[in-house]
């Protein structure tokens, strides 16, 4: 009876959700699926806008109004996050890659294009200008993902791959119950317990899930935070992701064996505070292109876009002149 319940409140939650947050861009479809493109800007050079390893294209709303006035803004939701429902088979860079070259194909987006990613979509966004390089005239990478961080990964890192893909199937059945719904909106109206006890049952660190994500998503505008709370409601979301996180080293193999890229373009941004060496490895990025030019930005976390999302327009303007 209690699940059951559970189950129907949840039914009700994904209802709601649908009909509050319609999907603002529009659908192309690959292999029989919808995939949520958004496009801002209708002149300058088209820019292609690529998201973390478990976000969607909201991560660019506090810069997408001042990109789109000098270029052609695009981002997309891969499957399985966003608007874009989730899809079979791995999560692999190289065949993400080629999805996204697809979607763009299907979605009309001219050639050559600007390509800035973020994170894991950093690396997606340098594999793709290394595997096509006459289809990227710039490159800008916003805190990328290094592939030496996860391949070859020892025993401690793979020790933390394997418990974060633990706690995100965890969060599959307990957003399949309406359970991660109910700690999100209590979340979103200010109390912060409900959301903490249920993050310790499930085997977290209350400091480090509630705390530390919630303080990113804090940084958004309010219908972006909702939205994001309604995404992260979804147990396709969670099972998504550890889809990801299973073939995170995989990825990384795969980016290390790419080319460089020559004299392409290259603006990296590095997040001032970081694990020790990270700075270090975001110059090391730089230094794939002989035109690599590496940007320290102060004050700011792996979000950049959300710390300093001035930092991301300007560098993107510099890219493009």
């Amino acid at each position: 009876m209690v699940f059951e319940l559970a189950r129907r409140y949840e039914r009700k939650g994904l209802q709601r959700d649908a009909s509050l947050f319609p999907a603002p861009g529009f659908f192309v479809e690959i292999d029989g699926r919808p995939v949520h493109v958004y496009k801002r800007g209708a002149s300058g050079p088209p820019v292609i806008f690529e998201a973390g390893i478990a976000a969607s294209s909201l991560s660019w709303r506090l810069v997408e109004d001042e990109i789109s006035r000098f270029a052609t803004f695009y981002s997309y939701d891969r499957a399985g996050f966003g608007w874009s429902p989730p899809s079979p088979g791995q999560k692999v860079a190289r065949e993400l890659v080629e999805e996204m070259r697809r979607v763009m194909a299907a979605a009309e987006v001219p050639l050559p294009r600007y390509v800035v990613g973020h994170s894991f979509g950093g690396m997606m966004m340098r594999m793709y200008a290394a595997m096509y390089p006459e289809e990227v005239a710039g490159v800008l990478l916003v805190d990328a993902l290094p592939p030496e961080e996860w391949f070859p990964a020892d025993d401690r890192r793979l020790r933390t791959l394997n418990r974060a893909v633990e706690l995100t199937r965890r969060g599959i059945a307990l957003a399949h119950h309406g359970v991660v719904r109910f700690a999100l909106t209590h979340l979103e109206q200010g109390n912060q317990t409900i959301p903490k006890i249920l993050s310790f049952l499930s085997g977290a660190s209350s400091a480090s899930v509630t705390d530390r994500v919630t303080g990113q998503i804090r940084k958004f505008p309010r219908p972006v935070q909702q939205q994001i709370r309604a995404h992260w409601s979804r147990a396709s979301s969670f099972a998504t992701m550890a889809e990801y996180l299973v073939d995170l080293p995989a990825s990384c193999a795969q980016a290390l064996l790419c080319p460089d890229l020559d004299d392409k373009p290259l603006i990296v941004l590095s997040a001032e505070q970081g694990r020790p060496g990270h700075q270090g490895r975001q110059a090391k990025l730089a230094r794939l292109s002989s035109r690599g030019d590496f940007r320290m930005i102060p004050a700011t976390t792996h979000w950049i876009m959300l710390d300093d999302p001035g930092s991301v327009v300007e560098a993107l303007r510099d890219l493009l002149t």
